[in-house]
């Protein structure tokens, strides 16, 4: 089944058209993300900042409010801000590097962590019911897409934000 019949719609629609639907498309997706983890940072106490934050931080080891500032393309005082939240809800503890005094490590406690898988479960469920569908050359194909789209917007943060490089990941 192609994409074009599974979406119900034929392919007779000028290539102008698919770009104008597809961008429409993306910008109600942006904004249905982010309504979403609005729902589920005020369910912590948190702003979706916060929980975002940590998200796209998931993978540091030793991981400071410069860090999150790096990857984000916040300005360090709002990482500060944030993680001040954070450490305030549980969800991080700040530390002493043993190595480096004057370096602060931000440390996940794992203390929401059920309650966010229960409530990230619902949203996978759904994910994989909508991925299903399509051929493994369909998701190799949207995977990029997606890619290339992230790219693109750690790539304008920096001209937004006036603050230089782009953040990293």
């Amino acid at each position: 089944m192609s994409s074009g019949e599974r979406s119900g719609r034929t392919a007779t629609r000028s290539r102008s058209a698919l770009i104008a639907e597809l961008s429409e498309a993306a910008r109600d997706m942006a904004g249905w993300t982010l309504m979403l983890h609005q729902a589920i940072a005020a369910r912590f106490g948190l702003g979706p900042t916060d929980m975002k934050c940590l998200d796209l931080a998931r993978d540091e080891h030793d991981l400071t409010a410069g860090r999150i500032a790096e990857i984000t393309g916040l300005s360090t005082s709002a990482v500060t801000s944030a993680v001040d939240r954070l450490e305030k809800r549980g969800f991080v503890t700040r530390e002493r590097d043993p190595d480096d005094r004057r370096k602060v490590l931000i440390r996940p406690t794992g203390a929401h962590d059920a309650e966010a898988a229960e409530i990230f479960d619902k949203i996978g469920t759904r994910f994989a019911a909508v991925v299903g569908d399509y051929s493994d050359a369909d998701l190799e194909l949207i995977n990029g897409f997606v890619r290339r789209v992230n790219a693109g917007s750690r790539e304008v943060i920096p001209e937004v934000t006036g603050r230089g490089a782009a953040p990293g990941r």
